[in-house]
């Protein structure tokens, strides 16, 4: 086992608790007998966050080559686990409550999980340039740098439309990024 293989394990067993506490909660809000009042920002930042687990994952071969030391190991822990804070912040609990407000919810946990997800985006931005050498002027950074602008303005205003805006320009970004990688491939 290579140095990459055995640190990749790690950081894929946090992506997929990350990614199992997602599917866990929206199949438990899809089945439940309690009422689930809908909210679109709520709904478009989980498809952001589910695609954003999928890339970094596939991510992770861009980093393959490197020179592998406790501190890269460290610096390259800190994505993963922002990540996963960041789900747990977006996630609902199972309530008591009758109606499941998706809204109250995500107005609740808002600025949490964006400056979370804003700490995310930083690790993300930097991982390339800092590990591998790679150009922060490069594609992948370019829209890596506009999604996490993109994750701080909703931080800052409860307004459901550009909530909701932001979070479609995200899905759009890393989609993007998504077909950067599959073209580069």
């Amino acid at each position: 086992m290579s140095l990459f293989e055995f640190v990749t394990v790690m950081v894929s067993m946090i992506l997929a608790l990350c990614l199992g506490h997602v599917l866990r909660s929206t199949s438990l809000l899809a089945k439940t007998e309690k009422s689930v009042a809908p909210y679109l920002p709520y709904t478009i930042w989980t498809v952001v966050l589910l695609l954003s687990v999928i890339n970094h994952w596939w991510s992770l071969w861009d980093l393959r080559d490197i020179e592998w030391t406790y501190a890269s190991f460290l610096y390259i822990l800190m994505a993963p686990i922002l990540i996963s804070f960041a789900a747990g912040f977006l996630m609902p609990e199972d309530t008591d409550a009758k109606v499941i407000s998706l809204k109250s919810h995500y107005l609740r946990v808002r600025r949490l999980f964006f400056a979370t997800m804003t700490g995310y985006g930083i690790f993300m931005l930097f991982d390339g340039p800092l590990l591998s050498g790679q150009s922060l002027s490069s594609g992948v950074s370019i829209f890596s740098l506009i999604l996490l602008m993109d994750t701080v303005i909703p931080m800052f205003t409860p307004n459901q439309r550009i909530n909701a805006a932001c979070g479609a320009l995200s899905i759009a970004l890393v989609v993007s990024v998504m077909v950067t990688r599959y073209l580069a491939a």
